[in-house]
């Protein structure tokens, strides 16, 4: 199509949706995708007029802005015409300050919250919407004294974070705000903003339940209260689902503002058979209103389902001419073409061994033979001498390759992406990593599985990772190809609604859920288990505030670990009491009490994995494998675990995929909740016998600190949070030899150095001042 055609084509558009004939959802598509066709063409005076309307007509005005930021055209309008007056006038309305605006339909949800009324919604949008950046907005047109803002991840917590300390456009959170990002608060001031996961915010309403009141609660990726919603285990397993819905249930207190966020989530019709009333009854009864925006893709998306044809042209921009069916030789000639037009690409695989072996089978290819890695050698120097050269992660970079999956250190998933932001790696491949805590810059998006791990992908997470292709701000459109697999069945299947348990008579209730849900939605055989479970608890003379602390474990399993305790003999609990003093004066653990305390726990561990580690002992059959790799974690960090395994014969990367499992999922998530639970049930028991209080009694809240933050100090804990070497987080937890750590940085430690300085010191000087 020529750009006469492709200018009468948009004009036509506009005719309609102005005599109402389409919606603006394809009004935006059609104006996107005629900026998608035009952005490297010559473009004269009435060009630039002509884009700078049809951009305001849409309510996207950013879209003419795209056109000199991204494709360095000239956008300079000398003269105005009335056209053009009218469109910067509209334009003008939208502006949040001298930098920055929003579009036409984050205007509206802004415009939803009204100063004077209750104002609580559940937005769902399309992953380009640009959902967080309204979350801000709405904030300052408020002036709400008291924020918490609950994102999935510590790297979006951190990402968040970094935004509001160094981004200029942020300047007001900064100056307004004490920004507080752990959930151990020593001093509030007049306004505060907590920036949290849900683990961390459960954690800070456990040390503070009335030290204040929230005026705003923004949660993101709030799909996760439906545990039937995920498919991955490893998230059941840590029960984020609990977390996200405790969350959500502690978050909605009297007369605090909500919004609620995700991406793509679906709804039961109640005019459908099978309809599910439990989501409507949760929105209605907590007075939220739901604002389904899924249909306006901000970037556009283009779908190419690649199965056996030789020859495809997928653009005027991209096509390939297939020599042979190979999956694998078509991968790299999809990769091969769109390097030459320069643009990068994420590649989509199932699992965690795929990244690695389809990296490797594009190293083995000569793709990207003369791809140079000077401009990041100083991350590969560091890399390479602090894990080891032959680590199949270190060899993709070196090629422009870069691997994204959960059993990555976070400091070096953080850098990964950030040099593929930056251009510098041209490929990505990735597990569903991408979809969740990452925000990514790719125009294209290879498919080479329609699973997630061993399960047929849902239409819910299939369109959340066509999402990660085209990235508002950076494309107009994004292209998504799907190279021999069902993935376009799971985009094209049918939906399956949200659903809230706890407002589900019929849904099967954990325990924990019993004492999160009204009457009406417990059955009597739910409402005679919970009236035997406080009984057990009053039997026992437990208090209420003891049973709120580690929300996430149910009461029965805290009784549990009460009557164990209970059981002990006197030189068990002084094999405890050795071990609260060693942690006391070096973190490290004392390997008969750490015994001890696995002999309490293990009849409430559910995770298969901890149960392993727990009940598989050392060659002597003295102390469990988790006594060893704590241990060995303790005294020398991850590289000490990951030595400790290629002693026994692993590979390099097996031995560091397996490290980052053990400490990222099975320490962080597992081990800390089940130590969290013996820590206050012995604590309590010890308060009783021993006549003090709770806050009295000494326990293992020091090592509880190290395993969750991976630091003690403040600082320490900031910086784990953001992701640094684990030299640069020794200069923050030993002070005593912080200057000869410092002196040891090499250019790339230097370089995180002096940007986790600039956050720590903005955190200390964010005030309301």
């Amino acid at each position: 199509m020529d750009r006469i055609e492709e200018t009468t084509n948009v004009l036509r558009q506009i005719n309609k949706f102005n005599s109402k004939e389409i919606s603006d959802d394809i009004l935006i598509k059609s104006v996107c995708d005629y900026f998608n066709e035009i952005k490297n063409d010559t473009l004269n005076q009435s060009d630039l007029k002509f884009l700078k309307y049809i951009s305001n007509v849409v309510g996207i005005p950013h879209y003419f802005d795209i056109l000199n930021s991204q494709f360095n055209q000239e956008t300079e309008i000398e003269e105005y015409n009335l056209n053009t007056f009218s469109s910067l006038l509209y334009e003008s309305t939208l502006h949040t300050n001298e930098n920055l605006k929003v579009h036409k339909y984050q205007m509206k949800i802004m415009d939803l919250f009204q100063i004077g009324k209750l104002n609580r919604y559940f937005l769902s949008a399309s992953t380009s919407f640009g959902k967080t950046h309204i979350v801000f907005e709405i904030i300052k047109k408020m002036n709400y004294e008291n924020v918490v803002l609950i994102f999935p991840t510590i790297a979006l917590l951190s990402e968040n974070l970094e935004k509001l300390i160094s981004d200029d456009n942020y300047e007001y959170f900064r100056s307004k705000y004490k920004i507080h990002t752990l959930s151990e608060v020593t001093e509030f001031e007049e306004n505060n903003l907590f920036i949290y996961t849900p683990e961390r915010f459960l954690s800070f309403k456990e040390k503070n339940p009335t030290n204040i009141t929230f005026n705003f609660a923004f949660i993101d990726e709030i799909y996760k209260i439906d545990n039937e919603y995920l498919l991955d285990e490893e998230v059941k397993e840590n029960e984020r689902d609990v977390a996200y819905r405790l969350s959500v249930f502690y978050a909605l207190e009297i007369n605090v503002d909500v919004l609620l966020a995700g991406p793509y989530i679906d709804f039961y019709d109640s005019q459908k058979t099978g309809y599910n009333s439990s989501f409507d009854k949760f929105l209605s009864q907590n007075q939220i209103e739901l604002i389904n925006f899924n249909q306006y893709e901000i970037v556009s998306k283009s779908y190419e389902d690649i199965k056996t044809k030789k020859h495809i042209d997928v653009d005027k921009f991209l096509e390939f001419d297939f020599e042979t069916s190979r999956k694998t030789d078509r991968l790299i000639e999809i990769i091969k073409k769109i390097n030459e037009i320069n643009e990068n690409t994420i590649v989509y695989c199932s699992t965690r061994n795929y990244t690695e072996t389809y990296a490797k089978t594009l190293l083995e290819s000569d793709v990207f033979n003369n791809h140079s890695d000077n401009d990041y050698s100083d991350f590969i120097k560091h890399i390479s001498k602090n894990f080891s050269k032959d680590w199949t992660i270190i060899k993709a970079l070196q090629k422009g390759i870069g691997i994204h999956h959960g059993l990555i250190p976070k400091y070096i998933q953080k850098e990964i992406i950030s040099l593929f932001n930056s251009g510098q790696l041209k490929v990505l491949l990735s597990t569903t990593t991408i979809t969740e805590g990452v925000n990514t810059s790719a125009k294209n998006l290879i498919v080479l599985h329609s699973k997630k791990g061993d399960k047929e992908l849902k239409k819910f997470d299939a369109k959340n990772i066509a999402g990660r292709a085209g990235r508002f701000l950076y494309h107009y459109s994004g292209r998504v190809i799907v190279l021999q697999n069902d993935f376009m069945k799971a985009i094209e299947s049918e939906p399956e609604g949200i659903k809230h348990k706890n407002y589900d008579l019929q849904a099967p209730k954990d325990e924990i859920d019993l004492f999160y849900s009204k009457d009406e939605f417990l059955s009597q055989a739910d409402q005679d288990r919970k009236t035997d479970i406080k009984a057990e608890q009053e039997k026992r003379g437990i208090p209420d505030e003891i049973f709120n602390l580690y929300k996430v474990v149910s009461r029965l399993d805290k009784i549990t670990i009460y009557d164990e305790i209970k059981k002990l003999n006197t030189s068990e609990i002084e094999t405890i009491n050795a071990l609260i003093r060693k942690i006391q004066y070096k973190m490290d653990i004392d390997n008969d009490g750490f015994q001890t305390i696995l002999k309490v726990i293990f009849p409430i561990v559910k995770s298969e994995k901890l149960k392993f580690l727990i009940s598989e002992t050392d060659k002597n059959g003295q102390f469990s494998i988790l006594t060893h790799l704590l241990h060995f974690y303790l005294v020398g960090g991850f590289m000490s675990s990951v030595t400790f395994k290629i002693a026994q014969g692993k590979t390099i990367d097996k031995s560091i995929s397996e490290t980052a499992e053990f400490v990222y999922n099975t320490l962080k998530y597992q081990v800390v909740k089940y130590l969290g639970v013996f820590n206050i049930m012995f604590r309590f028991i010890q308060s009783q016998q021993n006549n003090k209080t709770f806050e009295d009694v000494t326990g293992i809240d020091r090592l509880l600190l190290k395993l969750e933050y991976n630091a003690l100090t403040e600082n320490g804990r900031i910086a784990s949070d953001y992701g640094v070497p684990s030299s640069v987080l020794e200069y923050y937890e030993n002070e005593e030899k912080s200057k000869d750590t410092k002196a040891n940085f090499d250019n790339y430690e230097m370089k995180i150095f002096d940007r986790i300085e600039t956050i720590i010191n903005g955190t200390d000087k964010s005030t309301n001042e």
